[in-house]
């Protein structure tokens, strides 16, 4: 059993596809296919199994992951030592819900000044719970109540919402709402505080498809609409029109796929982002005129 056959089989269960992992790798997926067939061939086992969400590791390529996770620590932590240079990781593939990675761009930048060779990539996925389930992203920033199983993180603090409309907008502003493309990747929960789809449609409201996009027509002075709290007590020309509704308070969650084990990449972000996030989150409210 060969290490470097050890790395392709870690790579191609961190990616998810052979194609994925061929290019994180800098080989070509049939080179991929080769190598993980030889280690099965050389252990007589299947490390892979086929899911309703795609390949998955069997349960004795779980014992190998873990292994082979336990093998790399070390190779890294003596590479460290000897000061080597090691090979230049792919990009980190984050998703974020409704969009809203945008209001993390500070913490985000002092990561990638931080590790400059672990790069990040910022998907246009609304749902970020099923971009990792399916392997189009590596780490979800997630706003939701309970993950599911099938995922794994940390809880980074709880976001509350209110509604807001610019300073200078009259009352009986009207109220907005997100659309049908929201709608169907992020149905109901706590983005039900602003109606959605087809009922905001009928209500002749105008509707948006991003989170940056709703904030952004608030600010403009489009209407008003229920915010995230953090964000919109940032933007100076906003007021609070109302006290946050506990009813509508969410966790935010760095969540990751639970039988992929982290590399050292996502492992560093993960924490970096627990630090940042949760101090920043953390702080108390600037006190703004609610306008009531």
């Amino acid at each position: 059993m060969e290490w470097s056959d050890l790395q392709v089989f870690l790579g191609a269960v961190r990616a998810g596809s052979y194609t994925l992992a061929g290019r994180q790798l800098g080989i070509n997926r049939t080179t991929v296919g080769r190598r993980v067939d030889a280690l099965e061939t050389a252990l007589g086992l299947a490390l892979f199994e086929e899911t309703p969400c795609g390949p998955a590791p069997t349960a004795a390529g779980q014992r190998l992951l873990a292994a082979a996770t336990a093998i790399e620590r070390e190779v890294a932590a003596l590479r460290d030592d000897l000061a080597a240079p090691d090979r230049r990781a792919g990009p980190l593939r984050i998703a974020a819900s409704g969009g809203i990675a945008g209001e993390f761009m500070p913490e985000l930048l002092a990561f990638r000044r931080a590790y400059p060779d672990h790069p990040i990539e910022l998907l246009g996925e609304l749902d970020p719970l099923d971009a990792v389930t399916h392997r189009r992203a590596d780490l979800a920033l997630a706003l939701v109540r309970v993950p599911p199983l099938r995922l794994a993180g940390v809880q980074i603090a709880v976001l509350a919402q209110a509604r807001y409309a610019r300073h200078d907008l009259p009352p009986g502003a009207p109220q907005l709402g997100w659309g049908h493309e929201f709608a169907a990747a992020l149905p109901g929960g706590h983005w039900a505080a602003n109606p959605a789809g087809e009922p905001a449609e009928m209500a002749g409201l105008a509707t948006f498809n991003s989170w940056e996009q709703l904030k952004q027509a608030v600010v403009a002075g489009f209407g008003s609409a229920v915010l995230w709290c953090f964000a919109a007590d940032a933007e100076p020309a906003l007021r609070q029109l109302a006290p946050p509704d506990p009813r509508h308070d969410c966790p935010l969650w760095l969540l990751r796929r639970a039988k992929a084990p982290p590399g050292t990449g996502m492992q560093h972000f993960i924490a970096h982002m627990q630090a940042k996030l949760g101090t920043r989150l953390s702080a108390p409210a600037r006190p703004r005129d609610s306008g009531l």
